[in-house]
């Protein structure tokens, strides 16, 4: 309200005090003014309606007088205000109307009364009033919504962080809560069950008791060796979230070291010159990098990876191939999110000629780089309607950009020259100043002082010693196109210098030209500073749009460090109770069974009483079991502590898969031996796993299941005909099977087969087995 008031006085006091009373129309025009100061502001919610009004009352003062053409100022400024608004908020249908329709009464209201240069006038006036205020308007709407769209993203993450940590501590507990029963509660239930057959024996059958104590010893031992190697994989882990630095590309050697001393030889290539980067994009770089190897080496079972860097002039791109079998089980979901988040373009596909490649492309300056086919089959997003439309790849880098704009300015420079009916001088001199300004565009990012002087200069060149420039439009145009890019460009001191030289170029331009009058000197220096001024709202726009790019990339990876933090967390409170609880309980069994073996024969009465006191330690330990399970799990089937199934009813599981639809055979090669309990359940639910795959994603189809006995390992694998798809991310179930081989320093691979179907093979070593 205040400023509409302020552009109505400002334009009855140019009607005022500039043009006399006797002026004709006089009180037409007071009112036609009025309007045009309404529709200045009124173009923020009324865009076209205010664009023709604005434009019709441009047009329609100079037909009542010449005087209000030629006296007035900023009235006739005002197109340059609705034009922004018409860009900025217009419609598609309402700039598809309105721009001819500004245009036209644009030259309307300069042609009859610039009697030098009338239709090179009018063109110009219309450009910089109508075209280059909606550009800049369309520009400003774009980014806005960009900005818009990620300020929803960051306050949907922060929103979610807090859900997103309570959801990895429940699908912690879950995970832990399984092992725990898996591996601990059938031990204790063992235990106990053996306690109570021992006391009962001591006095009639000592030497059944005896048996008794031995057992409950060696399943004790077992069963702290499986839970010593439990916790060691959950403190491991914790190593994952620390308070350290963020890694970045300056560690990568180092990851490639430990990745190469870990099994995997990897080879790293770095090409270009190294590039500066935010501290979100270069670490998100090198999780990309670290993620993919970490894939090849435990799911893909890689043998040798590839690692190519190269920094380009606005890009990094990255590329990990290797040579592990091409599944579709790498959990490579999170640096996927990471990449687009920072919008970069993400891949992850197999090889024809077999392996597995990751590329990843992120722009220096956070922009979007995704190509047209990834956002057709990309989901849509809150950016989705901005990436509808892309440039070609190779109009992506700002130089080629700037070059072939230059290069279309060049051909009108030239044209322009050509059919000028005011020639003056020789022709290959016109045609060398005219290529000499075109060319300046080329430099306007890179060196946008340099670029905006050496385009005044052939301009004042052209027109002291050649061709008058007052009939030539391109010359203007590229010298407006330097001063944006003085504000758009640059900061400090080079920036104010090209709102200097832009200002007082046009002055000397406009001086150059002869006779002029105040208006024209007005109008000079004020499309300068607007033109300047429009490049620096658009970079402080650009600016806004990298930093909000970086704030969401850092809530998106606080995010995920909250989720792991909380996971961690979780796991180091378990742990501790574990510890306290279960490790203590089990040890202070296996030493009570040991000292009663022992003295069985001496004194059977301590002995019933070291029976007695493990029956009520292994109760004590089993109802904590049952009180943590109970806690961590919220499936009801962890709440049950009854054995559990081993190798040696595989028989059973093929016979009940068979009788299920699949037809599977059982191939058992080598001598079975005894295996410690975990060890032991985990092959049985790997091949339990395996089966319900097939059923899954290949039923019917023929399957065979070996289990071969070796000296020092054991070897399993599940084989069908058909080929299976487990979805975008292989599901949860190669995933656990990955998380139990490797609890056991196992191998796991899993992937199509030589004869075209599946193949899931895992490989668990005997080295710890307690051979009965």
């Amino acid at each position: 309200m205040l400023i509409g008031l302020a552009v109505a006085v400002d334009f009855q006091l140019e009607l005022a005090l500039l043009v006399s009373d006797g002026t004709p129309h006089h009180a037409l025009a007071a009112v036609l003014l009025l309007a045009m100061s309404i529709a200045v502001v009124a173009g923020r919610w009324f865009p076209l309606t205010a664009l023709l009004t604005v434009f019709g009352g441009v047009a329609l003062l100079p037909m009542l007088s010449r005087h209000y053409y030629d006296e007035m100022f900023l009235a006739f400024a005002s197109p340059f205000v609705v034009s922004f608004w018409l860009g900025l908020r217009a419609t598609r249908w309402e700039l598809a109307a309105g721009i001819p329709l500004a245009t036209v009464l644009s030259l309307v209201a300069t042609t009859p009364y610039d009697e030098d240069a009338a239709w090179s006038s009018g063109l110009f006036t219309a450009v910089i009033s109508v075209g280059a205020p909606v550009l800049v308007g369309r520009l400003l709407r774009g980014r806005g919504a960009l900005n818009r769209a990620l300020r929803e993203k960051a306050s949907q993450l922060e929103r979610h962080r807090e859900d997103a940590a309570g959801r990895a501590v429940v699908d912690e507990r879950a995970r832990i809560a399984g092992e725990l029963h898996d591996v601990v509660a059938h031990a204790l239930s063992a235990m106990t069950v053996q306690a109570t057959g021992a006391r009962r024996l001591t006095l009639s059958r000592p030497e059944l008791a005896r048996d008794a104590f031995a057992a409950i010893e060696t399943t004790g031992r077992e069963a702290l060796d499986e839970l010593r190697r439990l916790l060691g994989v959950l403190r491991s882990e914790d190593a994952g979230v620390s308070l350290a630095p963020q890694p970045s590309l300056r560690h990568l050697r180092s990851l490639t070291r430990r990745t190469t001393a870990a099994g995997l030889p990897v080879v790293l290539r770095v090409d270009g010159d190294a590039a500066e980067l935010p501290a979100g994009l270069d670490v998100t770089a090198y999780r990309v990098i670290q993620e993919a190897l970490t894939a090849a080496r435990e799911l893909g079972g890689a043998g040798r990876a590839d690692v190519r860097v190269t920094y380009r002039a606005e890009t990094l791109d990255l590329e990990i191939r290797d040579d592990g079998a091409s599944i579709d089980a790498r959990p490579l979901v999170g640096v996927r999110e990471r990449v687009l988040l920072h919008g970069g373009r993400f891949t992850a596909s197999p090889r024809r000629s077999g392996g597995h490649t990751v590329r990843a492309t992120l722009a220096y300056d956070g922009r979007t780089v995704t190509t047209r086919d990834e956002t057709e089959h990309k989901a849509p997003g809150p950016l989705a309607c901005l990436n509808a439309r892309r440039r070609p790849a190779w109009l992506r880098r700002p130089r080629n950009l700037d070059a072939l704009v230059a290069g279309i300015v060049a051909v009108a420079a030239v044209v322009e020259v050509l059919v000028s009916p005011d020639r003056e001088g020789p022709l290959v001199a016109n045609l060398a100043v005219a290529l000499l300004y075109a060319s300046m565009l080329v430099w306007r990012r890179r060196a946008p002082v340099a670029a905006l002087t050496g385009a005044l200069s052939a301009a004042l060149l052209m027109d002291f010693t050649l061709t008058p420039i007052l009939n030539l439009f391109v010359p203007f145009a590229i010298v407006l196109m330097c001063v944006y890019a003085t504000g758009a460009h640059r900061d400090g001191w080079q920036t104010y210098t090209g709102l200097v030289l832009a200002v007082t170029g046009l002055l000397a331009v406009q001086a150059a030209m002869g006779p002029r009058v105040g208006a024209d000197y007005f109008f000079a220096g004020l499309i300068g500073a607007v033109a300047w001024g429009a490049g620096r709202i658009v970079r402080s726009r650009t600016r806004l749009t990298a930093e909000l790019h970086e704030a969401t990339a850092r809530l998106a990876e606080a995010g995920e460090d909250a989720r792991q933090q909380a996971a961690v967390d979780e796991r180091r409170r378990i742990a501790r109770e574990m510890h306290d609880v279960v490790a203590h309980s089990i040890s202070v069994m296996v030493v009570q069974a040991g000292g009663a073996r022992r003295i069985l024969a001496r004194d059977a009465g301590r002995a019933v009483e070291a029976a007695t006191r493990i029956e009520r330690t292994g109760r004590d330990a089993l109802g904590e079991m049952r009180h943590l399970l109970g806690m961590l799990s919220d499936a009801g089937e962890r709440g049950a502590l009854a054995p559990q199934p081993t190798l040696a009813e595989i028989g059973e599981l093929v016979a009940r898969a068979r009788a299920s639809g699949l037809p599977a055979v059982l191939d058992v090669r080598g001598e079975r031996r005894a295996l410690p309990a975990g060890l032991d359940l985990a092959a049985y639910r790997i091949v339990q796993e395996g089966l319900t795959n097939a059923m899954k994603h290949a039923p019917g189809a023929a399957t065979t299941v070996t289990v071969s006995w070796a000296p020092h390992d054991l070897a399993l694998e599940i084989r069908n005909a058909a080929a299976q798809d487990p979805g975008p991310t292989g599901g949860h179930g190669l995933l656990g099977m990955a998380e139990r081989v490797r609890i056991y320093g196992g191998e796991l691979q899993a992937g199509p087969g030589d004869d075209g179907g599946w193949r899931v093979s895992a490989h668990l070593p005997l080295d710890t087995a307690r051979v009965a």
